[in-house]
């Protein structure tokens, strides 16, 4: 094929995500996630996890530590290593690896804003229900000297958290991105945009110092400048392989809802790595390709959370033992997922 008409296919892909998903989805998104990463103290949830802790609070608190980072499967690694060697139970560290790159809140938003609120939703409720379930599993049917030394520190309670001003800025920047998302006619969208945007540096001026500011857009000009490249190339990526991929393929091997039209893409998630959120714009070509729902959501449910790198390095981490347990879960899980999605909610 030739190479001119590879290119502008990729162009093209880029130019359609940019004009439709930059200035209102992920724009907003990076602001909000640089928020949680500057101005919720995390080091204050981490207490809570340790194998002492009770399990009805160390394992929701695994999961909102998680939402707060928008990292993929191999970033995560060096974190649940350290909370790991902080003292953090098995069982809440492998929720926390599992949710860190599938739900958070960029990856969340992006999904509803490109594929769907409703698929971004089955997403975030199979996720957080998966990430408990195969912690708690493997906690139990693996042995694990726990650091005892470290996990008496995780006892210690932490400072409250001034909230009142986070639900301020918080709910501020999430009105920008739903309004500018949700509502088309622009005649109300811009101003009330606009708005939003003054309230929105209202509240920053008024409740937070100018340190904690200038460290909130540090950590958003962080997310930006590493995820937004990644997720061109990856948008680029899709458009070449809709060009050169045969139209029938997916629709053929994927299209309905069997088993192996839901193994196929959670294999192909398990194994191959993407950087965090590109796998959305790859979602969003196979379903415009004709892979059913339920074989998309399965293939999201995987390819965030684990691919080949970081099998190999949770290996390091965990040992041979508990990486097949927790491979084996995620690949039972996804696919009993898919089915299911396909069945009930997507028929």
């Amino acid at each position: 094929m030739d190479l001119t008409v590879l290119l502008l296919a990729g162009i093209a892909a880029i130019y359609d995500y940019v004009l439709a998903h930059t200035l209102f989805c992920l724009v907003p998104a990076f602001f909000i996630a640089g928020a949680m990463a500057a101005l919720i103290p995390r080091d204050k949830l981490l207490p809570y996890l340790g194998k002492d802790s009770p399990k009805i609070i160390a394992y929701p608190i695994a999961v909102v530590a998680g939402l707060l980072l928008a990292v993929c499967s191999c970033t995560v690694l060096p974190l649940f290593a350290g909370i790991r060697k902080g003292g953090a139970g098995i069982g809440p560290a492998i929720a926390f690896l599992y949710t860190a790159p599938a739900t958070n809140i960029v990856a969340i938003l992006y999904t509803g804003n490109l594929i769907g609120w409703d698929f971004a939703l089955a997403r975030i409720i199979f996720s957080i229900v998966f990430a408990v379930i195969i912690g708690f599993i493997i906690s139990k049917i693996t042995d694990h000297d726990e650091n005892k030394e470290a996990t008496e520190a995780f006892k210690k309670h932490a400072d409250g958290v001034d909230s009142k001003r986070l639900i301020y800025l918080f709910g501020a920047l999430l009105g920008i991105l739903l309004v500018g998302t949700r509502i088309s006619e622009d005649t109300i969208k811009y101003p009330v945009v606009a708005g939003l945007i003054i309230l929105t540096w209202w509240i920053s001026s008024s409740y937070f110092t100018k340190e904690e500011v200038s460290e909130w857009m540090g950590e958003t000009w962080i997310f930006a400048k590493n995820i937004a490249p990644l997720l061109l190339i990856g948008v680029f990526a899709s458009g070449i392989i809709r060009e050169v991929m045969p139209p029938d393929l997916i629709p053929t091997y994927m299209g309905q809802n069997s088993l192996l039209a839901v193994v196929i893409p959670v294999l192909f998630g398990i194994f191959v790595y993407f950087p965090t959120l590109v796998e959305v714009p790859m979602a969003r070509m196979f379903l415009d390709l004709g892979m059913a729902k339920g074989a998309l959501l399965a293939y999201m449910l995987a390819d965030p959370v684990i691919s080949l790198p970081s099998i190999l390095v949770v290996r390091k981490i965990m040992g041979n033992k508990e990486t097949a347990i927790y491979v084996l879960l995620i690949f039972v899980f996804t696919v009993i997922a898919g089915l299911m999605a396909g069945r009930f909610l997507w028929t």
